[in-house]
């Protein structure tokens, strides 16, 4: 029993060193981040919705994210690993829109990209095409 203690405080240990290691970072401002993913100005929201969402989900400030960032070093930030469910409600709530669950496939990190901005791409153009009327 005290094993199990033990080791669930180096892990909450060791998940806010990394935390804490992405807070700290100077901050990558929104036009500098939009800058650097050459977003189009119609897709902004869209790329600041994904950024924030998972930064929320991180427990970082949305601004030490970057887009070369490592997909997995960002998902390690989570106490419970990565949960694309998760983030698709959090950017459903962000833009108050339904995002169809048919669409979700194309936006899933199955094909592993290897960065955020990588990954970022995928959802964005995932949710560029679910929300059109």
């Amino acid at each position: 029993m005290a094993c199990g203690v033990l080791l669930l405080a180096l892990d909450a240990r060791r998940l806010r060193r990394r935390r804490s290691a992405f807070a700290t970072r100077p901050p990558l401002a929104d036009p500098e981040f939009l800058r650097a993913v050459r977003a189009e100005a119609a897709d902004a929201t869209l790329w600041l919705a994904v950024r924030r969402a998972l930064a929320d989900s991180c427990g970082v400030p949305a601004e030490s994210v970057r887009p070369r960032d490592r997909l997995a070093d960002l998902w390690n930030l989570r106490s419970d690993g990565p949960d694309f469910l998760d983030l698709l409600f959090r950017l459903e709530r962000r833009l108050g829109v339904k995002i169809p669950r048919g669409a979700v496939e194309s936006m899933s990190p199955g094909s592993r990209p290897e960065d955020f901005g990588d990954f970022a791409a995928d959802v964005v153009a995932g949710l560029r095409m679910s929300m059109r009327p």
